[in-house]
């Protein structure tokens, strides 16, 4: 029984050194998600600094991590990490638009405005609604 633990570890351990980064990145991302989906934010927000230390172009969790502190309540964090996912990928409609978002909590409409118009222009649905708001 021991050596056929043993030997599980050592292959865990084998096969964990084998992950690429981006490999690893994916796998902690899953991890954070659960957690994220969970209501587990703070757990999640500890995968997804994984995730983001193991593959730093790893948008989605740099995403998912402003989530967990837009959750919180923490807008100001929030802001902050849907920038950085915005800054790997300037694309990401829906960073833009939950960055617009928690910048409306903060009372800027004109910051969120404008970010609710660059998801709207980025292809994001329903962003009217938001951008009536706007006028």
């Amino acid at each position: 029984m021991y050596y056929r633990v043993l030997v599980l570890i050592i292959f865990t351990s084998f096969i964990s050194s084998c992950e690429s980064g981006i490999e690893k990145s994916q796998r902690l991302y899953d991890i954070g998600l659960d957690d994220f989906e969970y209501g587990l934010y703070k757990e999640a927000i500890v995968s997804f600094d994984q995730a983001i230390e193991a593959d730093p172009d790893n948008f989605e969790a740099l995403y998912y991590k402003g989530n967990c502190y837009m959750n919180m309540g923490d807008y100001v964090t929030a802001i902050k990490e849907y920038s950085n996912a915005v800054l790997v990928n300037p694309n990401y409609a829906d960073a833009f638009a939950n960055r617009g978002q928690a910048k409306f909590y903060l009372n800027d409409r004109p910051a969120a405005c404008l970010d609710y118009q660059i998801a709207h222009d980025l292809g994001k649905p329903n962003m009217e609604d938001k951008l009536r708001h706007c006028k």
